[in-house]
């Protein structure tokens, strides 16, 4: 459990949760409300994914897909193009048809979210390719077992019918919850560094590092754990703790931070960093011990005195602050 919440927004096979309650589902009661209900189980968690995470999961997407053509077909239909005991099998079809798409045009995937301006995480094809060649294997062996051997014992039917797709997304559930463990293991994990530079005048306020009278860097950084699209909250959070705790009184109203730069940096732990500037209207507005207010002009003419991380995100700064000078 413990892994699960440390790594869900990683897992991307848990999108395949829905596939797999309808598989079970429609063994129970081969309905068409319990295609609806795994419809709305689908159509529920790519809403979420949508507008909660700003990303799409492409098995979710899968499902909806692959479900709600089941369930339109069985609704206006009946069991003329979906006969009785061939449910499953057909449903099974309809997603190794959207999961051979994606493997062959991965992207018309990645176009589709540039063109919604959705994050691209994740690339779902090694999942993909998995459904496609034991799916493909299954549906092939279904159908000559069913020439030949037709009609299954009770026993035969739940096995060959039923069980062995159910299987088959478990496993790739069970293949990338695996695969997480041992990537997380071998491999340091990334952090998220957040760094907040007040700025005021054109000029940048620094301190010098703890470690180090000789080198001055942003006067607060903070280790960001959760998930990517509440780092600005957290950013204004560590402002406002920074504010009672130097007691600043601004004339008008708190600016808040605004992020203007994100990279990373590669060393024995990688980092993700997320450069906010901190708006303010005076310079005593800020004040920090053994800290002070800089020009570009002295950073370029003493760069060693400025940290690694100071100097890639010193250009930027310039223009910030030279834009919110004029413009404040």
């Amino acid at each position: 459990m413990n892994l699960f919440f440390k790594y869900k927004d990683k897992i991307v096979s848990f999108g395949l949760l829905p596939i797999i309650i309808t598989l079970i589902g429609i063994h129970l009661f081969p309905t068409t409300t319990m295609l609806g209900i795994g419809l709305a189980i689908s159509i529920a968690g790519l809403l979420y994914d949508i507008f909660r995470l700003k990303g799409l999961n492409f098995f979710l997407l899968q499902g909806t897909i692959g479900i709600g053509i089941c369930f339109l077909l069985r609704l206006f239909t009946g069991y003329e193009y979906i006969p009785q005991n061939s449910l499953t099998p057909t449903l099974e079809f309809m997603l190794l048809v959207c999961a051979f798409i994606h493997v062959t045009a991965p992207e018309m995937y990645r176009n589709f979210l540039k063109k919604f301006h959705l994050n691209f995480t994740f690339s779902y094809l090694l999942e993909a390719r998995l459904i496609v060649v034991l799916s493909s294997i299954h549906l092939i062996v279904l159908f000559f077992l069913y020439k030949q051997l037709a009609p299954f014992s009770p026993e035969n039917h739940f096995v060959i019918v039923y069980l062995i797709p159910t299987l088959i997304y478990v496993l790739c559930l069970i293949i990338n919850i695996v695969g997480i463990q041992v990537a997380a293991t071998q491999s340091p994990q990334e952090q998220h560094i957040i760094r907040i530079i007040p700025i005021c005048n054109g000029k940048i306020y620094l301190t010098s590092r703890p470690d180090s009278n000789q080198i001055w860097d942003a006067p607060i950084i903070s280790l960001f754990e959760g998930p990517l699209r509440k780092s600005q909250k957290h950013a204004k959070l560590i402002v406002k703790r920074c504010q009672k705790q130097m007691e600043m009184n601004f004339p008008h109203r708190l600016l808040y931070p605004r992020l203007i730069l994100s990279y990373r940096m590669q060393g024995i732990i990688p980092c993700f960093i997320q450069l906010y500037i901190l708006p303010i209207s005076q310079e005593n507005d800020f004040t920090l011990p053994e800290g002070r207010f800089f020009s570009c002009e002295e950073i370029k003419q003493a760069p060693e005195s400025f940290s690694e991380e100071l100097r890639m995100e010193h250009e930027r700064l310039q223009m910030a602050a030279q834009v919110w000078k004029e413009f404040k």
